[in-house]
């Protein structure tokens, strides 16, 4: 095992990750991917790479220290004059590979301070959103994702690909790409299992072992209790003879995906099935429902809102469920979000990182699951059981899953709380064998 390099300023990159998304999985995702670097590398400069639309700063603090993280975006905007456009750091990359290491590279170097902190990086990780080295979503999407990658490895640098999800792939193209960014990956961790196997029929089992299993990061990510819940009987409630659901409705799905059209291609339509899972809780005489959201997008992107979607169920349960349906109004960060998903006693969601604060904390949570990633991660930690695929599952089949998990949920709960230390153990150990 390598030893923690105290004294060595090293410089690191961190791209696919950022946290002025809105998403908070995402932001979970930075946070705990800049958690596991600072544990290898406590004096480690870290760099969000491509996230943002102007260079910030944040703070933030982690493993009992404060830190200053930067952000530099690459944009792909068309004032092409912006020293961080993505069309700089390809110029710059090219002609800095050409050159003999000269003074006059050094100058070159030196006249844009965006891509000297790429070429001066000891390493770039990469995350990718944790789900989009896929056209799941689109090809743009995974186009962007790829263009930013390119300077990275044209440069030579040591690329990690932090654990994610590999795929699929519908278009030939893609998967091309996707094949050409792994061959230059220094290492590739994938957070199931099922990836590894992926990743490596891709490259033809040609990659000695580089392929690893690691479960999602945001395992590790820190609970924070906010100086304010909005929902005032919250703790009251939780003093009574009550179990507390936690229900995650995500607005993406609510609206029939980025199409409007069942994009994701769900058996049952998503409302409906929504209304069936609430009526099932309430079927149980002690227990209360609490809706929480997880995504929270700028007005352009108001498809993806989970708040808007989550207002409307609690709108029309709360009449028919008067006293037993309360709503989150307000917006918290990723880590005060993950402390009231701890208040639950059991949960249940659509956006896999909501599940994923839940799990960690040792809450048995259902996944409604759209896409691989869902049963990849849930059975990372042997509870690939409790995922009910929507694309495949009708109504019916998607409340039975959920009333025989909550009817064991004081078993898996065992199960978690067992499990989880190791798990996290595990992910911070992601980089003790790189020097």
């Amino acid at each position: 095992m390598a030893t923690k390099d105290k004294k060595r300023n090293v410089k690191i990159c961190l791209l696919g990750a950022s946290f002025d998304t809105g998403n908070l999985g995402v932001s979970a995702l930075a946070e705990s991917s800049i958690k596991l670097i600072l544990n290898r590398w406590p004096d480690a400069e870290i760099i969000l790479l491509g996230s943002g639309y102007v260079p910030m700063e944040y703070n933030l603090s982690i493993l009992g220290k404060g830190i200053c993280v930067r952000t530099v975006p690459i944009r792909f905007s068309k004032n092409i004059f912006l020293p961080y456009h993505f069309l700089w750091f390809a110029f710059y990359a090219s002609v800095a590979k050409l050159l003999p290491k000269s003074m006059l590279k050094d100058a070159l170097v030196n006249r844009n301070p965006y891509f000297k902190i790429l070429y001066e990086a000891n390493l770039v990780a990469d995350i990718t959103g944790g789900d989009s080295f896929s056209d799941i979503y689109g090809f743009r999407r995974f186009f962007l994702g790829y263009l930013e990658k390119w300077p990275v490895i044209f440069l030579g640098k040591k690329l990690v690909l932090l654990p994610q999800t590999y795929g699929p792939f519908k278009k030939r193209i893609t998967k091309m790409m996707a094949r050409c960014i792994l061959k230059r990956a220094s290492l590739i961790y994938s957070r199931d299992r099922a990836g590894i196997e992926y990743v490596n029929a891709l490259l033809n089992n040609r990659q000695n072992g580089k392929v690893r299993f690691a479960p999602d990061v945001a395992f590790i990510l820190d609970s924070r209790e906010p100086k304010h819940i909005d929902i005032s009987p919250l703790k009251t409630i939780k003093t009574k003879n009550v179990t507390l659901v936690g229900l995650n409705v995500s607005g993406l799905l609510y609206n029939g995906g980025y199409t409007k059209n069942n994009m994701f291609g769900l058996k049952t339509d998503y409302r409906q099935m929504i209304n069936a899972v609430i009526d099932l809780l309430m079927n149980h005489g002690n227990t209360v429902v609490l809706l929480v959201p997880h995504v929270f997008p700028p007005p352009e992107l108001e498809v993806e809102s989970d708040p808007q979607a989550c207002l409307a169920v609690y709108e029309s349960a709360s009449q028919k469920y008067k006293d037993r349906m309360f709503l989150i109004r307000d917006q918290y960060n990723q880590n005060e979000s993950k402390y009231i998903i701890g208040l639950c006693d059991f949960f249940i969601g659509s956006r896999m990182h909501a599940c994923i604060a839940a799990l960690s904390q040792g809450i048995p949570a259902v996944g409604l699951s759209y896409s691989k990633k869902f049963v990849g991660v849930f059975g990372s930690i042997g509870l690939e059981d409790i995922v009910v695929d929507m694309r495949h599952a009708e109504v019916a089949e998607i409340t039975t899953a959920i009333n025989k998990a909550f009817e064991r949920r004081e078993v898996i709960a065992k199960h978690l709380k067992a499990l989880i230390p190791s798990v996290q153990q595990n992910i911070l150990n992601i980089f003790e064998d790189i020097s």
